[in-house]
């Protein structure tokens, strides 16, 4: 078993008081009454630590950084490009190919690959132009 803690505990739920500074609980959001801090002392935790002055370079720096914006690094995008170039006379090959075979078995739906080849080449393109933007 664990030691109990030094401290107020809330009245409602009996649990010890986890943020000093709030005036409800955190658990159960019971207010505190004004008197029950009173007697105990404020944690450790919350009072002020003296800590070592930074080097005069790194506050000089540190004071750049809020004044001049970090413009961060665009990506390329030749890859997209190349791929997107590359795709569109591929696929446009492709529905070629599925086109001429489909007109020595059924004429009529020849033209439907045609449409469906043409609109999804097109929908590539767009997709590609976009993504460059």
């Amino acid at each position: 078993m664990s030691a109990p803690t030094a401290g107020p505990r809330c009245p409602k739920c009996r649990r010890p008081i986890a943020a000093w500074r709030l005036e409800h609980c955190v658990y159960c959001g019971e207010t505190f009454p004004a008197e029950l801090k009173q007697g105990f002392a404020e944690p450790d935790g919350l009072k002020w630590v003296e800590r070592p002055a930074l080097p005069k370079d790194l506050s000089k720096k540190l004071e750049l950084m809020k004044v001049v914006p970090i413009e961060a690094r665009r990506k390329s995008r030749s890859l997209v490009t190349i791929v997107g170039l590359l795709s569109l006379p591929i696929f446009a090959a492709i529905f070629y190919l599925l086109y001429t075979m489909v007109r020595r078995l059924s004429p009529g739906t020849s033209i439907l690959v045609l449409l469906a080849g043409a609109g999804f080449v097109a929908y590539l393109a767009w997709i590609f132009a976009r993504a460059r933007k």
